[in-house]
């Protein structure tokens, strides 16, 4: 029996160990090996920073995960950035290593080729940055897109052009799949707001740095100065750079970027971040998260051993995020599929090269829609593929300052614009740039660059009084440009009615400010917030928007008047606006232009001008029937003839040519305006911010139609009296609020000075008279406590000694040693009579008196 022990004990770890082997070797049975593809740039930042989040994703996956029976075993080949190459690398994998999945390739031009292989091969092609819109997946069954798509931010591109009112816009893109595929989509929506392209830049990848220079010479003699860059990071660098050693970075230019190059900023060396100061762009909102803080704290912690051989920042982008998601969603994908399948043998041709001879995988359409169906919560959101690709979300609007990103709003496809995604205030969708944080433009300035436009003015050489043309040879044959169609854009701004205004607001406010002062609380505090008070106080005015209470009765009596007068101002401003907008004209004899064709009357037009050609092809009018007439003087001898006698029954001519015409003979002809001409809209608005100043448009008119001054408009017949608004139309009305203002302020300082000036002087008559100013300046700077405004606050006045001491309060009899030792609004008061001293200090109107006993 002793002997079987030992035997028996050697059997019991016999068996344990073989059940153990067993179990492992199950264990590894179970943890079937899935191998998937991997083709990227490794050169890119894009590549490199992807293969590292790749890493991490698979060991975080698993780690996770470790019950999963199948593990994906990631097998890499560097495509570089060359379409065959890519090509070839997917070709080798699905044909040799019989990968069931492929991530990559990187570009929108090496995938489109790609998907045709997975196509054919039943192999679903993931990619986390091939973007382009031509690449659908909904027309390419077994590609998959991991990001969204670029076509997803053009409209908020395009709410950012409206908001800040820019007309034109040049587009600067790479020549490439992934450059060319958005602008159709830009182009479109752009137009829908009005705005114009003049110009597309378009440059090729390989394009070195003189072709770039060449390319921004152009468009610097551009007159559109905004810009929108659509370009890979590597070609965007390059740009920025060159641009900001041409000038072009500096204040007046506009930049914004798309999310290709904004979603990869933060792996841009310092360098490059430097040349891009202001510039605009937007990119998908990151939402915060827990596993995103944990994954970004372990990725800076790993990244100082690998940071030289990957090049890049400790910041994260959206490419390495979403590689990091795609990680995620295939491992799940191939778990939930049970991928223990293999590739059914279509031929048996072992040529690398016959793409007609691919093998099929089986489970392929079972794989690519389980991936479509999974959803988590991933490091860039909520995980969940729509039709195929990630769904657009929020998208945050980002200035370059510095070396970072600031932000400055969030824009969604529901509400337009918000600086914050909490608010949830408002829900009507705007597009205004108020809903915008400030933001810095190149050149660091806060101020917008404006939008330029080129004007050209033909010259007429019957018309001169809008255009002159005077040549001086002996300034290098300088011409003298002069005339009405120059003076009107360069002509100043009337400032007498804004300028009389604006001194009425600051006048008004500072006598509200000096009424209120020594009673109201509200128009206290330290200076700043004084002297801002009287500009706002005046100015909210205007739109009944004020929120201080007054409770002096002359506060009162000139608030009354001063709103009285701003209520005349605005409604009189609104009803000759008006006035001049919608008064009614008087017709002409006729106004159909078939009655002249129909008795074959014959017509003049203006010489040189395209009226000829409208009147041939919009009117049908022969060209027989048509006289071509260059100055006022003929048109009037032809108009005279008649069309009987070598003259014409009309002439057709632009607007301004003809009120030249009327005003030498008014009162012989009219005109026939036009009905439905088509403007431009921003053309049309600037044109109406001009002409509707009468006095200035009437002014240079006047300047360079003399003779219209005699001449009644026979088309108009308005009365002499219904001309713009002037000072002299308010005379009456500033005249009332300036006495009742100064009235009120020189009683109010009548009345201080008749209470305090006979105490102040008789207590020290030795003091200079500036002296007993200053005094009185102080004084005026107190609360008056005796109003009535304070009468209602608990009194801090304490008697120290006995009861019985009647104890004064410090009155203007003091206010020598009041002011004297007065700082920061700290007084101290100390005052001598014949029977003891009487010590006092003060604290902005609070006040503790001492009785002293005297010492005698």
């Amino acid at each position: 029996m002793t002997n079987q022990k030992p035997l028996l004990s050697k059997f019991l770890s016999f068996l344990l160990l073989s059940l153990s082997l067993c179990g492992h070797e199950s264990l590894m049975m179970a943890n079937e090996l899935i191998p998937v593809g991997v083709v990227l740039d490794l050169k890119s930042p894009v590549g490199r920073v992807a293969e590292r989040y790749m890493s991490m994703a698979l060991s975080d996956f698993y780690a996770v995960n470790h019950n999963y029976s199948t593990r994906l075993s990631l097998l890499t080949k560097d495509s570089g950035n060359d379409v065959i190459a890519a090509a070839s690398a997917a070709l080798d994998l699905m044909k040799k290593e019989e990968v069931q999945a492929i991530i990559g390739p990187q570009s929108s031009a090496q995938a489109r080729f790609v998907i045709e292989l997975g196509r054919k091969a039943r192999v679903p092609i993931i990619s986390f940055s091939a973007t382009s819109p031509s690449l659908s997946p909904s027309q390419n069954k077994f590609f998959i897109r991991i990001a969204q798509d670029d076509s997803a931010q053009v409209k908020a591109i395009a709410d950012i052009v409206k908001a800040f009112g820019w007309p034109e816009i040049v587009l600067i893109y790479e020549d490439t799949e992934y450059g060319n595929s958005l602008i159709p989509h830009l182009m479109d929506t752009l137009q829908l707001i009005d705005t114009h392209v003049p110009y597309r830049c378009v440059i090729p990848p390989s394009s070195n740095n003189t072709e770039i220079i060449k390319e921004l010479s152009k468009l610097k003699e551009n007159y559109t100065r905004i810009f929108l860059v659509h370009m890979s990071a590597s070609l965007g660098s390059k740009l920025f750079a060159l641009a900001k050693n041409a000038k072009m970075m500096s204040e007046g230019y506009a930049w914004m970027v798309t999310e290709g190059l904004s979603s990869l900023l933060d792996p841009m060396s310092s360098k490059v971040m430097d040349s891009m100061q202001g510039v605009l762009g937007i990119r998908p909102y990151l939402t915060p998260s827990k596993q995103l803080e944990d994954f970004e704290r372990k990725w800076k912690r790993n990244l100082t051993s690998i940071q030289a051989k990957i090049k890049s920042t400790t910041s994260l982008n959206w490419f390495g995020l979403w590689a990091y998601d795609t990680i995620w969603a295939l491992a799940m994908a191939v778990e939930k599929a049970g991928m223990h399948s293999r590739f059914f043998k279509q031929s048996a041709s072992g040529c690398n090269a016959d793409l007609a001879a691919l093998d099929i995988f089986e489970n392929g359409t079972r794989l690519r829609n389980t991936i479509a169906n999974t959803t988590f919560e991933g490091l860039s959101g909520n995980f969940g593929l729509v039709n195929g690709q990630l769904e657009p979300s929020t998208f945050e609007v980002f200035n370059v300052i510095g070396k970072t990103e600031i932000n400055i709003g969030y824009w969604t496809s529901q509400r337009g614009f918000s600086k914050d995604l909490k608010d949830t205030g408002e829900k009507a969708y705007s597009t205004s740039k108020d809903k915008l944080k400030p933001l810095i433009w190149p050149g660091y300035t806060i101020h917008q660059p404006p939008s330029r436009l080129r004007i050209g003015v033909l010259v007429k050489n019957g018309f001169t009084e809008f255009v002159k043309v005077e040549w001086n040879s002996s300034t290098d044959d300088t011409p003298n440009v002069s005339g009405f169609s120059i003076e009107v854009f360069f002509a100043p701004l009337s400032l007498n009615l804004w300028l009389t205004t604006g001194v009425a607001f600051i006048f008004t406010g500072f006598v509200i400010w000096v009424l209120e002062h020594r009673i109201n609380t509200e128009f206290r505090g330290p200076p700043a917030q004084q002297l801002g008070l009287i500009f706002w106080f005046s100015f909210s005015t205007l739109a009944f928007a004020h929120r201080e209470k007054v409770v002096n009765n002359w506060s009162r009596f000139v608030l009354v008047i001063w709103i009285f007068l701003v209520l005349i101002l605005t409604q009189s401003y609104t009803a000759s606006l008006t006035s001049i907008l919608t008064v009614q004209r008087l017709q002409p004899m006729f106004v159909d232009i078939k009655e002249i064709k129909k008795n074959g009357y014959f017509v003049g037009y203006q010489k040189n001008s395209f009226v000829k050609e409208l009147l041939k092809e919009q009117f049908d009018i022969h060209e027989s029937k048509l006289k071509p007439y260059e100055t006022p003087e003929e048109y009037h001898e032809a108009l005279s003839n008649g069309t009987h006698n070598g003259g014409v029954a009309a002439i057709f001519d632009e607007i301004p040519y003809l009120k030249i015409f009327l005003s030498n003979y008014p009162s012989k002809y009219t005109t026939v305006f036009p009905q439905g001409s088509p403007f431009v809209p921003h053309m049309s608005r600037a044109i109406l911010n001009v002409t509707q100043n009468r006095s200035k448009i009437q002014a240079i008119e006047n300047k360079y139609f003399p003779s219209q001054l005699t001449c009644e408009d026979q088309n108009t017949r308005i009365s002499p009296d219904s001309h713009s608004l002037g000072v002299d139309s308010f005379g009456g009305l500033f005249l009332i609020t300036g006495i009742a203002s100064t009235v009120s302020l020189l009683v109010y300082v009548f009345k201080l000075f008749y209470s305090h000036w006979p105490i102040l002087s008789n207590k020290n008559p030795a003091d200079s008279y500036w002296s007993k100013l200053v005094k009185m300046a102080k004084h005026f700077d107190q609360k008056d406590l005796s109003s009535h405004t304070f009468k209602g606050e608990e009194s801090r006045v304490h008697a120290v000694a006995s009861p019985e001491v009647s104890v004064p309060s410090p009155g203007i009899d003091d206010m020598s040693n009041h002011t004297r030792n007065s700082t920061e609004g700290l007084d101290d008061v100390v005052i001598h009579d014949d029977n003891g001293s009487l010590s006092s200090s003060s604290r902005h109107g609070d006040t503790s008196m001492q009785d002293v006993p005297n010492s005698s």
